[in-house]
């Protein structure tokens, strides 16, 4: 993904409400917080915005210990409204955890020898899981921002709003499901 373009321009404007948006729009792309998302905070401090200017003070709403998908999908709605350093850690703690980095298997190869023959065979994971989860966070992300920009656009008036945090949602609900369904 690299860094989005909306934050360069938003970085370079200094403009804060924006650049947390953009870093919370961050999270659904990225729920286990393994690259992208950090690739993004780096180029803010990078480029001069400290930590102190993109947190906000903590609102005391509890935050839940709690390592499931509801809990991850309740704290991400919540930094939308309230970007503190409590939140957004614990949001990390929980999506690595829900979303662990998994490294792919190296390909295998093997020889056999069988009398003046020599067969060599390769064989790898079958990505199929990648593309399961690739696919269910796609469609979450699809279906959480019509509904985020529906409601959004229905009770706040600002139905871009709405589809950003339906699509985070949707995507961290997506990643949940096919992570879910390719344990099975």
């Amino acid at each position: 993904m690299g860094i989005i373009n909306a934050l360069k321009s938003d970085v370079a404007s200094r403009n804060i409400a924006n650049i947390r948006i953009d870093l919370w729009g961050c999270i659904g792309g990225d729920p286990g917080f393994s690259k992208d998302f950090l690739e993004n905070w780096n180029y803010c401090i990078e480029n001069g915005i400290t930590e102190s200017e993109l947190y906000e003070m903590h609102d005391n709403r509890p935050i839940s210990n709690e390592i499931t998908n509801d809990n991850f999908t309740l704290l991400c709605g919540q930094l939308r409204s309230n970007f503190s350093k409590e939140r957004l850690d614990k949001i990390k703690e929980i999506g690595r955890k829900l979303y662990p980095i998994e490294e792919k298997p190296k390909s295998q190869t093997s020889t056999h020898t069988s009398g003046t023959h020599r067969t060599t065979t390769s064989s790898s994971k079958n990505d199929s899981t990648d593309s399961g989860l690739f696919i269910a966070v796609g469609a979450g992300v699809l279906l959480g921002a019509i509904g985020g920009g529906l409601l959004g656009g229905l009770l706040l008036k600002k139905a871009v709003l709405g589809a950003v945090a339906g699509a985070a949602i949707g995507a961290g609900i997506g990643a949940g499901v096919a992570k879910k369904t390719s344990n099975k």
